[in-house]
């Protein structure tokens, strides 16, 4: 039977609260980390990660599903937040990840939401052999979070405060330079609808993957930001899926 595990996992001197989704099969597994968006958890909108989770392990893949230091269920305060600090936090539990043993550590793949998806391409350098991405609206251009002035102290930004490290960090934040050198599968999922991260960032991204084979976008029509509809979920879980089961 399928198994799901909490777990914690030590980042930057804290730790991260995690669940491990493992597959029938007792052999080593290919891997998926899931990397959830700002202000977002390990669980996402009408648990449109767990779901997901759950469907990679159903077709065989290990899925490992986590909060961001600061984030959901992890140790830490999300005003200490910044975009190179959730970098190293999907460095780490990607190691973690690689060192299980039911796990195959070459096979991983990385599949992240919104800014998840632009942490997802700043980590591919320093995140060994990635064997393939799928990135569901993805932020290409954080700049877009840019103050006129950089705070004094913590902005509150709908219940979460922002701390002044994470607005000073943002000109050298680059996503679409990172991504260029990745040489390959990716897939991008996009809702037409999408308010919070136009399909113009998923379309960057395809152009900025310049090595990367192959290399598709998928418009999900009439999708929001979080495909917060059953068949607008249903599609990018199945297209997920069937992306890792054929690259993996």
């Amino acid at each position: 039977m399928l198994q799901e595990q909490l777990l914690w996992i030590p980042s930057r001197g804290e730790r991260m609260a995690a669940v491990m989704h493992l597959p029938r099969q007792r052999t080593p597994a290919p891997a998926v980390l899931l990397l959830h968006g700002f202000t977002g958890t390990k669980v996402e909108p009408h648990r449109l990660f767990v779901k997901a989770a759950r469907r990679l392990a159903a077709a065989g893949f290990a899925a490992l599903r986590f909060d961001f230091l600061g984030s959901g269920d992890s140790e830490g305060n999300f005003e200490e937040m910044t975009i190179g600090g959730e970098v190293q936090d999907a460095l780490n539990a990607l190691s973690y990840l690689r060192e299980l043993s039911r796990v195959d550590a070459k096979r991983v793949g990385l599949l992240g939401l919104s800014l998840g998806g632009c942490v997802t391409a700043l980590s591919l350098p320093k995140a060994g052999d990635v064997r393939a991405v799928v990135l569901w609206a993805p932020v290409s251009n954080p700049l877009k979070w840019a103050q006129e002035e950089i705070p004094a102290k913590p902005v509150d930004w709908g219940g979460n405060l922002i701390g002044p490290d994470f607005f000073k960090e943002l000109p050298s934040v680059k996503p679409l330079e990172t991504a260029k050198n990745y040489a390959g599968p990716v897939l991008l999922l996009h809702g037409s609808n999408d308010a919070s991260v136009p399909i113009s960032s998923s379309e960057a991204y395809l152009e900025a993957f310049q090595s990367a084979q192959p290399k598709e976008l998928h418009v999900i029509p009439d999708a929001d930001h979080t495909f917060n509809r059953t068949d607008w979920e249903s599609s990018v879980i199945k297209q997920s899926t069937d992306w890792f089961m054929k690259h993996l």
